[in-house]
């Protein structure tokens, strides 16, 4: 079903905060260790696939609830939609398989055989062709996305996992997480190009048309590097938060948004200074990232919450522009309020007055 780009989400059973710059709308539950998302704006949906529930879950952007969820195989990572033939890929780390659905109804349609470990997909529309990181093999299977099999092999290195793809080049690019490096390798003749060493543990590779940039995040040093997408050439490196895992980059190229999974953050980082301006608080371990073109919105997987966030469009600060400032709470400077709670051993009223002008830790903690 379509629904108008306009239309607000239904915010009912929704988590909302507000933030620096960002307002938390929606924690949708999905299944269990979510990572990879796919979004497809015309039908107003994303595709989440949920590596400890061995599902793949349709999110409707509108009502923010779940329409299916489908069985895949065993822990699939990421999750590529193929438009022209509304068909999802997800690669199924521990089937050593990519299992192939119907976007629209969730029913499976093939189930074909790769390498060892797949835990990366790369797409290129104009090829017909879906690219899978085989991280055991250290190799990348090229699959016909039309006729669903697999038409090559390319040798990569030990680790083999996200691929990025650049049609206007013809180049993919493939983060070998052991190895530290990246194999380019040619999309049409499957030929290798070149190997060029990044950090320790890149997880995650973004190619960023409008820029003509290469992201990389690499989740051991908690650095992202930048690359000259046309020639492979290093740029340039930023810092973010613990354990970068997943990115996205703004359709005019003009911010990141990097997964730090160790944070429970999103860092927001200008495309053009590599400087983070700022952080979302999400879910516990988030994973990976996407962007809705159609409302602006930033969608997060929380691997450890089992939730997916659906950020609002950020109000970020442009030329001239003041910074937003933190909301501060209005009790914030003002003297604490008396009050009495019974101690937890021996069951005595305590009053605040025992501890006046003195220094000491309140804990609050809530059972449940």
């Amino acid at each position: 079903m379509h629904h108008a780009h306009g239309e607000e989400p239904e915010a009912t059973g929704a988590v909302c905060r507000v933030g620096l710059s960002h307002r938390v709308l929606a924690e949708i539950p999905v299944g269990r260790g979510p990572e990879a998302i796919a979004v497809d704006s015309e039908h107003r949906r994303a595709y989440v696939a949920c590596s400890r529930s061995n599902t793949l879950v349709a999110v409707d952007l509108v009502r923010c609830r779940t329409l299916w969820d489908a069985p895949v195989g065993r822990e699939p990572i990421p999750v590529v939609l193929d438009r022209p033939t509304g068909r999802l890929f997800t690669a199924d780390a521990r089937s050593d398989s990519v299992t192939v659905l119907d976007a629209a109804s969730g029913e499976r349609l093939a189930r074909i055989p790769v390498g060892s470990y797949p835990a990366g997909l790369g797409h290129h529309p104009e090829l017909r062709r879906v690219y899978c990181g085989n991280t055991g093999d250290g190799t990348v299977t090229a699959i016909d996305a039309d006729r669903l099999e697999t038409v090559g092999t390319v040798p990569a290195e030990l680790g083999a996992g996200s691929i990025a793809v650049d049609p206007d080049s013809g180049r993919g690019y493939c983060a070998n997480f052991l190895a530290a490096s990246l194999t380019v390798f040619d999309t049409a003749s499957l030929r290798t190009l070149e190997r060029i060493p990044v950090g320790e543990g890149p997880c995650k590779a973004v190619a960023d048309r409008a820029t003509g940039r290469l992201y990389v995040a690499g989740s051991l040093h908690g650095r992202v590097t930048r690359l000259d997408l046309a020639t492979g050439r290093l740029l340039d490196d930023f810092a973010v938060q613990r354990a970068p895992v997943g990115l996205c980059t703004s359709s005019d190229g003009s911010h990141v948004y990097v997964c730090n999974r160790g944070a429970g953050t999103v860092s927001v980082v200008s495309g053009r200074t590599g400087e983070e301006t700022h952080r979302i608080d999400v879910g516990r371990a988030p994973g990976d990232c996407a962007l809705d073109p159609a409302t602006g919105r930033l969608l997060v997987s929380n691997a450890g919450s089992a939730t997916l966030s659906v950020v609002d469009h950020p109000a970020l600060p442009g030329p001239g522009q003041p910074a937003l400032q933190p909301v501060v709470h209005p009790a914030v400077g003002h003297r604490l309020p008396p009050f009495a709670l019974p101690d937890a051993r021996t069951g005595r009223i305590r009053t605040s007055r025992e501890w006046a002008e003195k220094k000491y830790v309140i804990n609050f903690f809530a059972s449940w």
